[in-house]
């Protein structure tokens, strides 16, 4: 298929407006919207194919291949087929180094004196933020409630320290004006993770940051353990790309019970040897920001994973932004898997038979659409979330429950319909 197909697939009704690069097209945007501003160029030669396009207002751009990952939700395997070009490889060289090899994860055994000075600090800055009522009620906002900030022990540096090296058992370092570096806690948000009950990360999303500083949003304190930030347990079958750790934290807080996410910490990092094992043996969602920073992490994960899925929202330029819009991000994620994977985690939250699930179905969304629910519909729930386990009811009990309930609904529906 061709790009001009494609953008009409989508629904853009491109209009042809100019002979440029062999016949040019004007649509609305995909991404942002704008009219009269998306300008589609379905015969400019590109490296991997052909078919170019760009929006002259958000800037977004890409090819034929790109168009159907990023505003079809082609997979990047189905998309070079769906074209009839066969360009992996190349596609990987012109990301990556070559050949590709994910690097190892340097291990770092943190001494006593860095675990308590992190700990101590942790527990400083934890306190500070649980009285700074404005930074809860923004955090809340982005997915992460009280609740959560307790749970991942977020905390809050009310201005820069630079303390002596030597007290966090740092090696010390001399600058070139022969005096010795300090330790550097930033002013702002800390962010640590915790494995086993340890400390082996910690960081700082700078509050005084802004466009075109020297030094980045987040801050890695010396001494963190390397490589992406892993959060949650590596066991489940889903694992969720992000670029930030706080985002990282939202998607955990919902999700947490079937997925493990990786933050990666910036749009340049790739994957290391743990996170490459882990992506190719599981399901694989990316959740790019809506930049060109999240533009290029899209392009070289799913580059190296053909099995990637793109979940990035359409109105918002990240998920803590999409959360505080009003998404529903547990439902989105679970949208966005493979069908079977779906009916899988379906099964896990209502453990019952294949045969027996329409009926589960139908009783759950019945009792949801009650503005007022019983307490006979409580309990029925209740039971339903239980399964075959529940000791209020045996399956064959809580099913003559549901037929009954299900004859009564159909009952009340017809009268209606009589009156």
């Amino acid at each position: 298929m061709t790009l001009l197909e494609l953008a009409q697939q989508a629904n853009l009704n491109p209009i042809w407006s100019a002979s440029t690069q062999g016949g040019e097209y004007k649509s609305a945007c995909p991404a942002c919207g704008g009219n009269d501003r998306f300008i589609i160029q379905p015969n400019k030669q590109q490296k991997n194919c052909t078919g170019f396009y760009f929006c002259r207002r958000c800037e977004i751009s890409g090819d034929t291949i790109q168009f159907a990952i990023d505003h079809l939700g082609y997979t990047f395997s189905d998309a070079t087929k769906l074209i009839g070009v066969t360009i992996e490889s190349t596609m990987k060289n012109s990301l990556f180094k070559t050949p590709y090899k994910p690097s190892s994860i340097p291990l770092i055994k943190h001494s006593p004196t860095w675990q308590k000075q992190a700990t101590q600090y942790i527990d400083q800055t934890h306190a500070n933020l649980l009285l700074k009522q404005d930074s809860l009620a923004y955090l809340a906002a982005r997915g992460l409630p009280l609740e959560a900030v307790i749970n991942y022990w977020l905390g809050w540096s009310a201005q820069d320290q630079y303390l002596a090296r030597t007290d966090w058992d740092l090696p010390e370092e001399q600058k070139e004006d022969g005096t010795m570096k300090k330790l550097w806690l930033p002013k702002g948000l800390v962010i640590p993770t915790i494995d086993f009950g340890k400390i082996i990360r910690l960081k700082t999303r700078r509050t005084d940051f802004h466009e075109g500083d020297a030094l980045p949003k987040y801050i890695a304190i010396p001494g963190s353990t390397e490589g992406l930030n892993i959060i949650g347990d590596k066991k489940h079958p889903v694992l969720i790309v992000v670029e930030t750790e706080l985002d990282g934290y939202a998607l955990h807080h919902v999700v947490g019970d079937f997925a493990a996410i990786i933050a990666i910490g910036g749009s340049t990092k790739e994957p290391d040897s743990v996170t490459d094992y882990l992506a190719k043996h599981k399901a694989l969602l990316i959740c790019p920001d809506a930049d060109f920073a999240g533009n290029d992490v899209w392009k070289k994960w799913c580059a190296l994973y053909s099995h990637a899925i793109k979940c990035s929202t359409s109105t918002s330029k990240d998920i803590g932004e999409a959360i505080e819009q009003g998404l529903d991000l547990r439902s989105w994620i679970i949208s966005k898997l493979p069908e079977q994977l779906q009916y899988d985690l379906k099964l896990a939250k209502y453990p019952w038979s294949k045969q027996d699930q329409p009926l589960i179905d139908w009783a759950l969304d019945y009792i949801n659409t009650k503005t007022s629910c019983p307490n006979a519909y409580k309990q029925i729930k209740e039971e339903i979330e239980l399964g075959p386990k529940s000791l209020q009811a045996q399956t064959k009990e809580l099913q003559k429950k549901l037929i009954l309930m299900q004859e009564l609904a159909q009952q009340e529906h017809k009268n209606q319909d009589l009156l």
